[in-house]
């Protein structure tokens, strides 16, 4: 290769790293922006593996560290990284718990809660029912569920004193089995009828009622808006908002750091308890680099957390989520809930009415 060419092929380097560098300041703002657009939303997902893309680039920038424009995009990117930190701290290790260690030991105040989502098209039952054998739950929530799993399933039916189930075919049937007494349960459509949430009240071992509320919202998709997605958590939020004691729990399809789930959090007053323990990443669980945590449990602050940790995998595209609380009334003085003000609030209203 002569001199000419050498020089061709670097500029063209050059020239691939500033469309590059482009491309990864738009990942890093464009989800700043407050629209639903599902290929600006579905930004929100990837900030940990942004982070570290963001991190390599810098390195690649100092190869070309004799090019004045090359301090200006070092600056970039450090902006972006500076960005993704800000969103995923609250789960680094490190960062303070917004839920407190559990204090008491006593097994009547405890609430064990599996949740799955099985992926419709996977047939490892067996699976499934093993883990139901060995976390023994107080409460088991299963997503995607149709009848040909309900039938697989059908041995569950015997370790449960109550059972909820609502198969369908469109990857939004959902089922409810627990072992505590149940004070009301029934199937609502929020939004959609045929995106269903179970809706349902149970009791404690030592008496304290607890409203239950497990959703699967659609994701973001090709086309389509998330502005269904962000209604149903501004409306699940509402709902339990007044409650005393309550738990909301599925596959969220959202990310604990995005303005969606904040929002959620505000309007309904619950505490996160992963912030402070880690991402416990749920999705996705045929990828060792793509995942993300989907599948959530909020809770109450008269909730502490005994243990939280995601599990073995069942052939799913997520893995299965444990966590189990022990009540605790007396946390409320020690645990602060998010608070919802006037703009917060305009925000939530007009996520209802971009669903209408």
């Amino acid at each position: 290769m002569n001199h000419d060419d050498d020089g061709n092929h670097r500029n063209w380097l050059w020239y691939a790293v500033l469309v590059w560098c482009a491309v990864l300041y738009a990942t890093a703002l464009g989800p700043l922006l407050p629209v639903n657009w599902w290929w600006i939303r579905i930004g929100d997902y990837p900030r940990l593996q942004l982070l570290f893309v963001y991190t390599v680039t810098l390195l690649i920038l100092a190869l070309y560290r004799r090019r004045w424009l090359t301090k200006w995009l070092m600056g970039m990117m450090l902006v972006g990284c500076l960005i993704q930190v800000y969103w995923i701290f609250p789960y680094l290790p490190f960062a303070p718990e917004s839920v407190q260690s559990a204090r008491s030991d006593d097994p009547a105040k405890r609430l064990r809660i599996v949740s799955m989502n099985v992926l419709q098209e996977n047939e490892n039952a067996q699976a499934v029912i093993d883990i139901v054998r060995r976390q023994q739950p107080d409460l088991l929530v299963l997503c995607e569920v149709n009848d040909r799993w309900m039938d697989d399933l059908e041995s569950l039916d015997d370790q449960f004193a109550f059972v909820k189930k609502h198969p369908l075919e469109n990857k939004y049937g959902i089922a409810l089995y627990t072992n505590l007494e149940v004070l009301s349960c029934r199937v609502r459509g929020l939004v959609k009828d045929d995106i269903p949430s179970i809706d349902a009240s149970v009791r404690l071992r030592n008496g304290q009622p607890v409203r239950v509320f497990a959703i699967h919202p659609n994701p973001p998709r090709p086309g389509e808006s998330t502005a269904k997605r962000d209604a149903e958590l501004v409306l699940v939020g509402r709902e339990v908002a007044d409650d005393q004691s309550a738990i909301v729990l599925g596959d969220m399809n959202d990310v604990g750091w995005s303005r969606t789930t904040d929002l959620f959090q505000e309007v309904s007053g619950m505490l996160d308890p992963r912030e402070g323990r880690g991402f416990f990443s749920t999705f996705d669980a045929t990828s060792w680099f793509m995942r993300y945590p989907l599948d959530y449990l909020f809770h109450s602050d008269d909730f502490r957390v005994v243990q939280l940790q995601t599990l073995e995998p069942i052939g799913s595209d997520h893995f299965p989520l444990m966590i189990e609380l022990s009540h605790e009334p007396d946390a409320r003085r020690t645990q602060e809930a998010p608070e919802l003000d006037a703009g917060d609030k305009a925000d939530a209203d007009q996520a209802v009415e971009a669903a209408k």
